[in-house]
C-alpha cells in the first residue's frame, strides 16, 4: 500500500512539473547586442490586462510563466519601443529591442505648467483637485498630461488609450489620444497628495481606501491635444460633463470633471504659452 502511495505522488509531481515545463517561457533581452537588465516581460491578453510578469537579470535572462498560448508576450523598457508577440508554442525567446526616438516624451517641450485648478475627482463623496501638467509643444500643439498610479512596477499604461471630452448627453466632443505608451516610474510626484482619486464606473475603486508612498509606481501618459481643441473646450465648458480616461481594463473608465476654475484657468495657462 505504501509502494502505491509513493507511485502516486510520484506521478501526480511529474504530471505537475511537465505542465509547468508546457506553461513556461523564457529567453533574453537585449539591446544593440548586449544585454538588457530590468526589461519589464510580461504575458498579456487581447485586452492589454496583464496576466504574468518579471524583468530581466543583469545577464538579460528571464523566466515567465504563462496561461496557455493565445495570449502574447510583451516586453518593455524605458526609451525602447515595446516588443508584442502572440506566445504560441514558442519556448525560447531571444527579443532585441529598438531604440524609441519618435515619442512625445523626447519632443522638445517650450514650456510647462503644473496645476491643481483643472480637474477633480471624487473620493468616498468628497471632491479632490488631480494633479496636472500642460505641455507647450508647438503654437498650436498641446499635451495635456495626468498621472496615473499603478498597481506594480511593470504595469503600463498601453498604446492606445484615449481621454474622451464628453457632454451631459455623453456626447464626446473632443477626443486626445496619446499616441505612446506610458512607462511606470517609482516614486509619486512631489505635489502628489495621497487622498487624491478619480471616480469611476467601477465601484470598488470609489468605496476603497487609496495610500500613497515613495515606492509607489505611476505611469504619465501624454493627450495630445491641438489649440483649438482646448479653446473649444473653454468656450464650452458649461456644456462639458467630464473627461473619461480608458483605463484599458474591460469598459472601465476613470473619471475627471473640470472643475470651477477651469476656463478661466486654462485661458490663462494659454496666454502664458503664447506670449
Amino acid at each position: 500500500m505504501k509502494k502505491i502511495i509513493i507511485l502516486t505522488l510520484a506521478l501526480m509531481l511529474s504530471c505537475i512539473q511537465a505542465i509547468a515545463q508546457k506553461n513556461q517561457v523564457y529567453g533574453k533581452v537585449m539591446f544593440n547586442g548586449e544585454p538588457l537588465e530590468n526589461a519589464n516581460v510580461m504575458e498579456v491578453d487581447a485586452n492589454h490586462r496583464m496576466l504574468n510578469q518579471t524583468q530581466t537579470d543583469a545577464s538579460g535572462f528571464f523566466t515567465l510563466f504563462v496561461t496557455g498560448d493565445k495570449t502574447s508576450i510583451r516586453v518593455t523598457c524605458n526609451g525602447m519601443k515595446k516588443f508584442t508577440q502572440k506566445i504560441g508554442t514558442q519556448k525560447s525567446w531571444n527579443i532585441e529591442l529598438k531604440e524609441d526616438t519618435d515619442t512625445l516624451s523626447n519632443r522638445k517641450v517650450k514650456s510647462k505648467h503644473e496645476t491643481k485648478k483643472l480637474l477633480v475627482g471624487h473620493l468616498q463623496g468628497r471632491v479632490v483637485p488631480q494633479l496636472t501638467w500642460v505641455e507647450q509643444l508647438t503654437d498650436s500643439t498641446f499635451c495635456l498630461i495626468i498621472p496615473i498610479r499603478v498597481f506594480s512596477g511593470v504595469e503600463e499604461y498601453p498604446k492606445g488609450r484615449r481621454l474622451v471630452v464628453q457632454d451631459y448627453n455623453s456626447h464626446a466632443v473632443a477626443i486626445g489620444t496619446n499616441i505612446e505608451a506610458a512607462m511606470p516610474e517609482e516614486g509619486a510626484p512631489e505635489s502628489w497628495d495621497p487622498f487624491v482619486r478619480t471616480s469611476s464606473n467601477n465601484s470598488a475603486d470609489n468605496s476603497s481606501q487609496f495610500t500613497s508612498n515613495d515606492n509607489d509606481f505611476f505611469c504619465y501618459p501624454r493627450f495630445l491635444f491641438s489649440r483649438r481643441d482646448l479653446e473649444y473646450i473653454i468656450d464650452n465648458s458649461n456644456s462639458i460633463a467630464c473627461f473619461a480616461v480608458d483605463t484599458s481594463r474591460g469598459d472601465n473608465y476613470w473619471i475627471y470633471y473640470m472643475s470651477k476654475s477651469f476656463p478661466k484657468e486654462m485661458q490663462k495657462i494659454l496666454n502664458k504659452m503664447l506670449k
